[in-house]
């Protein structure tokens, strides 16, 4: 049976690391797109790009015959906190000029969604994140609606804070987490390689 051939942006984050690790390791092709240096490992189905999220150009460059395309990226630590919203508003284009269908996308629990019902304390965090870091939240927020009217096949999932450990257990959800409530990053990296293979169904959903 042929490989699928994933597309994975933000490859060279703490999560885009172990989403190419599990994806190769699950039997993918896989095409890490990288802005800079990187330490990921030499294998044979594995081909790095070097390019920038914010050229259009060279993201038509990589999309060629790819089945599914993961987002690890995060705005945390940029300049300009805009990475997710300028990528997406590049990659969706790209996608629907070379029929790529799929796509699964990373972000904070805090980025609304349309239709999301929040109890008091989810409003008070969500308010709280955006006094502390409005452009990051802003971000996310405006690349699941860059998703939702896209007319692709998508997920994003929405992930409390990460911690470093080996615990891969996860479930999907449509609950918010309590804001204080944390996960492994290899649980997300294994969920979202997970997703590539599942029935998308244009929704953001909470992962615990």
């Amino acid at each position: 049976m042929k490989r699928q051939q994933l597309l994975i942006f933000g490859a060279t984050g703490k999560v885009g690391r172990l989403t190419v690790q599990y994806a190769l390791a699950d039997g993918y092709n896989v095409t890490a797109f990288v802005h800079r240096h990187h330490d990921l490992p030499q294998d044979p189905h594995l081909r790095i790009v070097h390019g920038d999220i914010h050229q259009r150009h060279d993201i038509e460059k990589v999309a060629k015959d790819t089945d599914v395309i993961l987002s690890a990226l995060g705005s945390w630590g940029t300049a300009k906190k805009d990475v997710l919203a300028s990528a997406m508003a590049n990659i969706i284009p790209v996608m629907q000029q070379h029929g790529i269908l799929r796509i699964v996308s990373l972000t904070g629990a805090e980025a609304r969604a349309t239709g999301d019902k929040l109890s008091l304390i989810h409003r008070l965090s969500h308010l709280a994140l955006g006094i502390i870091a409005a452009k990051v939240l802003h971000d996310g927020e405006k690349h699941i609606h860059l998703l939702e009217g896209s007319g692709l096949e998508w997920l994003v999932i929405r992930s409390p804070i990460m911690t470093s450990g080996d615990d891969e257990s996860y479930q999907l959800s449509s609950d918010r987490p309590l804001p204080w409530q944390t996960i492994d990053r290899r649980a997300v990296a294994r969920a979202l390689v997970d997703q590539a293979s599942s029935d998308l169904r244009e929704r953001a959903l909470y992962i615990q």
